[in-house]
């Protein structure tokens, strides 16, 4: 029973985050759908607790193994093709309510057969109370085992489709051979040798199925990092990059290539260290070693990636390449150059990786290492040339009040490209009629950025009606509530879809939320008045725990993201964590003989959550990780110690009760967690208001505890 929990834990996991990976990746990188993908798999998971608890439920926990071995590739190549529902077309934006059902089906196979498991493998032993605490805490180092397994192979020996055929592999070797003393050396070796068959045969695989998804290029690369998944494709003289299903950039490109470098030097000419916070190789890098009085830096995270592009595109020898992620990079910097000009060319605000590039306290990160009159030069790719609509609007002047919050100076350019330019000096304060007479002054002859073409740009309706869309709103995007994702999701709906209609609801008329607090006092009402109160309050005891904990956690991956960066790469040692306190404040309760371990327990995620929101910014980026994982663990402590108290308080006197039951309670709390706290509560009240909401839901369970005792 417990190599079972172990393994069930084990494969759950790894599961779990290998799917989310997989359809993060195929719906343009979006973290959103970490919140709809878990609330997918922790509903799923939920039915098979129950339904595995039936009496009358009796597939076999090998049976089951092995189908989730099986099902866990097939999902995942399901996954990458996903997109293809909605639309063949490469790099087409699926809209979000469309690809958040899409993620919650996905996650259904899988979810399903990982939380039929559950009871399957505690009904094995004979105590209630007991088997399931035991299941629970040999389930929990399973998955601190895999997440760190996950961690250290992910992106760097196995992509996400060779992992899942890995892990049903370690599954499957260690379920049915039995590791004793006498076979455990051969069990290894045979499961190491069919694993290094997987990475063997894996780049080919990924290989082909790019090749069927974009049938109309060649695939000259295809692999994983840490930080997304990558495509590089080719057509004639056309190399395309594409990241999580979308086009990054292209090569050769020249009109985009001369307006994602040249127009600050217009203000600035004189400039002689410009950094690029992008990919400089398609173009850019090309261009500035036509500009040998330019020093170009460009900063990227994903050093796999730059090696694989130096083999494919042509190199150059000026760039100076900072492979590290930029909020840890700026963060740790000792400010030894300063830069005239920053490019801050990252793509769309689609995701909150992007979005936190565009806060207030990202452009206080980057003044530091800018030139006294240095600019910060954003070009995108919204297009003011023609109409603009509503959500572009919204769009545009969110960035423009986001800037003005941070700079003196903020002068934007309509056209296909709206640019943004960002200065504490007066030196962007210029008439438009003015800039085109500065291109001589450019070491370079440019082919689109001429008189004529900035003539047509600046034309005074143009210019007038880009300043009418820029007064249409005047939020802030910022860490503590990043809004511009959800209008970029609502932007990419074109006018069409059911995210025309939720999107705007959800942020502009949060008084639906009023729904949250009705549902939580009904349920304490109903579990406080019962008859056998004691017994029934141990129900909402396991939604606490669910909805509690896994709210701390989605709250601690985006913390560590916003203010440390590199989430991707440390996303598993973050989860091991988690799960490991779950498994040693299960381990611990359960040899504490006492009737009201909930006490502690609560009081313990109480005051861990209100340490949190007093503190998370106050933390030395340095000491952010180990931060983030104490509150982990010690918030995954106190929850699986009031895991054991709500069984205590349910099972007691009960062993024929269903044995799936609170923990499919537990998974349903769980499951609103994930689907409400960064998908929905976050935009819309701010991460402070949403620590602070956890706290006194806490306290109102720790106040329910007493008076049912």
């Amino acid at each position: 029973m417990t190599r079972k929990a172990f393994l069930l834990g084990f494969y759950s996991i790894g599961g779990q985050v290998l799917l989310i990976r997989e359809l993060i990746s195929a719906f343009g990188g979006d973290e959103l759908f970490i919140g709809t993908s878990l609330f997918g798999w922790l509903l799923a998971v939920a039915l098979g607790s129950y339904l595995g608890g039936r009496k009358r439920a009796l597939l076999g926990s090998e049976m089951l193994f092995i189908a989730g071995a099986i099902f866990l590739p097939l999902t995942i190549i399901a996954s990458r093709f996903s997109p293809f529902l909605y639309s063949d077309v490469i790099g087409e934006s699926v809209p979000f309510t469309t690809a958040a059902l899409i993620s919650m089906v996905l996650m259904f196979p899988v979810g399903l057969i990982s939380g039929w498991l559950f009871p399957a493998i505690n009904r094995e032993g004979y105590r209630p109370s007991a088997s399931i605490v035991k299941t629970y805490l040999f389930e929990g180092i399973g998955a601190f085992v895999g997440g760190l397994a996950i961690m250290a192979l992910v992106g760097w020996v196995f992509s996400t489709l060779a992992m899942a055929v890995a892990l049903g592999v370690v599954v499957m070797g260690f379920l049915f051979f039995a590791p004793t003393k006498r076979n455990a050396v051969i069990i290894s070796l045979g499961v190491l040798a069919v694993l290094v068959g997987v990475k063997i045969l894996s780049p080919v695989i990924d290989g082909y199925l790019d090749a069927v998804k974009y049938a109309s290029y060649r695939v000259e690369a295809s692999f994983d990092t840490h930080y997304s998944r990558q495509a590089v494709l080719s057509r004639e003289n056309a190399r395309v990059l594409i990241t999580d299903n979308v086009i990054e950039a292209v090569y050769p490109e020249a009109r985009i290539t001369e307006y994602d470098l040249l127009p600050p030097l217009l203000y600035q000419p004189d400039a002689r260290h410009i950094l690029y916070l992008g990919r400089a190789e398609f173009g850019a890098m090309q261009l500035a070693d036509s500009l040998p009085h330019l020093t170009l830096s460009s900063l990227d995270p994903r050093r796999i990636l730059s090696m694989t592009l130096d083999d494919i595109l042509p190199r150059s020898g000026s760039i100076i390449r900072i492979d590290a992620d930029p909020i840890s990079y700026l963060s740790q910097i000792n400010a030894v150059t300063k830069y005239d000009i920053v490019v801050l060319n990252a793509g769309a605000p689609d995701t909150y990786k992007i979005s936190r590039y565009f806060t207030p306290w990202f452009f206080s990160k980057l003044k530091v290492i800018m030139a006294e009159n240095g600019i910060l030069y954003v070009p995108t790719r919204y297009d003011t040339d023609r109409h603009i609509s509503r959500e572009k609007q919204r769009l545009l002047s969110i960035l423009h009040a986001t800037l003005r919050r941070s700079f003196r100076y903020v002068a934007v350019w309509p056209g296909e490209t709206t640019l943004f330019f960002a200065c504490d000096d007066s030196l962007i304060n210029l008439p438009f009629d003015s800039i085109p007479g500065r291109i001589p002054a450019l070491a370079i002859a440019p082919a689109y950025i001429t008189s004529y073409f900035l003539g047509d740009r600046f034309s005074e309706f143009k210019i007038a009606r880009l300043r009418d869309a820029l007064d249409s709103l005047h939020s802030v995007n910022n860490v503590n509530r990043p809004i511009l994702p959800h209008y970029q999701a609502l932007f990419r709906a074109k006018a069409r879809g059911l995210d025309t209609a939720a999107i705007p609801f959800i942020l502009e008329k949060p008084w639906w939320l009023l729904m949250l607090p009705i549902f939580i006092a009904v349920f304490f009402v109903f579990a406080v008045f019962r008859r056998d109160r004691r017994r029934h309050y141990g129900l909402f005891l396991y939604f606490v725990a669910g909805a509690a904990s896994l709210t701390l956690e989605l709250i601690s991956f985006y913390v560590y993201q916003s203010f440390a960066g590199a989430l991707y790469s440390e996303m598993g040692a973050l989860i091991g964590s988690f799960m490991l306190g779950l498994a040693v404040g299960t381990f611990y309760s359960q040899k504490i003989d006492s009737d009201n371990i909930e006490f502690p327990a609560l009081l313990l995620l109480l005051t861990a959550t209100v340490i949190f929101l007093a503190t998370f910014k106050r933390v030395d980026t340095n000491l952010l990780l180990y931060y983030n994982l104490l509150f982990l663990f010690t918030s995954a402590a106190a929850t699986g110690s009031l895991f054991v108290a709500a069984t205590r308080r349910y099972y007691f006197g009960k062993p024929e009760v269903n044995r799936g039951a609170g923990y499919a309670l537990e998974l349903v709390g769980s499951s609103l967690g994930a689907l409400l706290a960064m998908t929905i509560l976050l935009p819309v009240i701010g991460l402070q208001w949403l620590l602070g909401g956890v706290a006194l839901f806490v306290g109102i369970a720790l106040a329910g505890a007493m008076v049912t005792s």
